[in-house]
């Protein structure tokens, strides 16, 4: 009986202190968590509106999260529909660029980055947060 005993004793200390498969089971999928959370997409907020002559486009300003280092062509795709030639936007929304005549005079998209024109096209320019971009379909 004292030897049944033991052995009862014996394999409760073993057997009772081990992790269960569910408990080694929860502790993976913990630490998969952590790793998956850690390795998320980091996210800005960026600023995007349509002027034409001047006069802001009604309903054409939104403010979207995108992920970091997303570049500004990219999101123009997403947001608005536009239409490209060789990777310049040539019409957004319907605004279509205009070419000289003699009835009219050229009119191209070009855009403001945070105030400032922007020196490389849509698809160079990298989002950050907080970004302000105004898109002007200007008479030239």
């Amino acid at each position: 009986m004292k030897k049944l005993l033991l052995a009862l004793s014996l394999s409760l200390v073993l057997f009772g202190c081990a992790p269960t498969e569910e408990a080694e089971t929860s502790s993976v999928l913990q630490e998969s968590t952590v790793a998956v959370s850690s390795e998320a997409a980091e996210t800005v907020s960026v600023t995007i509106s349509l002027t034409d002559g001047g006069t802001v486009v009604a309903g054409s300003e939104k403010t979207v999260e995108v992920e970091a280092s997303t570049s500004l062509f990219d999101v123009m795709k997403e947001n608005y529909t536009i239409e490209e030639d060789g990777g310049f936007i040539t019409a957004i929304d319907g605004l279509a660029q205009v070419e000289e005549s003699a009835e009219t005079k050229a009119k191209y998209w070009l855009f403001d980055v945070n105030g400032e024109p922007s020196m490389v096209g849509a698809a160079d320019v990298v989002l950050q947060e907080g970004d302000v971009i105004v898109w002007n379909l200007t008479e030239m």
